[in-house]
């Protein structure tokens, strides 16, 4: 699977793609510009989350009841609708244009897990 680069475009470039998505008349031009570079951002997001998925597969794995990883990117219509309602919002300050999430069978599952990753030592906790 390829998976798109960060975009060569500046954050700010990037915001004014998002403030451009949310203005009441924007020409054609101006909208679909703004669109292409809004979806670079958010197809950047891919790597890290499906990497993070991965790994939290691998820390699923001996768990009991068949627990199930889970990975999604935000689409872009209800990105365009939150940066609507957050004017103040900035499209690379979004802190949840992608997700991960574990399902798990018991409450004692979600603390082990969250223990495993408090102690990896590949990620830094405060």
């Amino acid at each position: 699977m390829a998976f798109s680069h960060v975009p060569n475009e500046s954050k700010n470039q990037i915001n004014k793609a998002g403030q451009i998505l949310v203005t009441e008349n924007p020409t054609h031009k101006n909208f679909l510009q703004a669109l292409h570079l809004a979806e670079k951002w958010r197809a950047c997001h891919a790597y890290p989350i499906n990497t993070f998925q991965a790994s939290l597969r691998g820390k699923l794995k001996g768990f009991k009841y068949d627990p199930i990883a889970a990975q999604r990117l935000k689409r872009m219509p209800t990105i365009i609708d939150k940066l609507r309602r957050y004017p103040a919002m900035k499209l690379t300050t979004m802190q949840d244009i992608g997700g991960v999430r574990a399902i798990l069978g018991s409450v004692p599952d979600v603390y082990r897990l969250a223990n495993a990753y408090r102690k990896s030592p590949r990620l830094h906790t405060n």
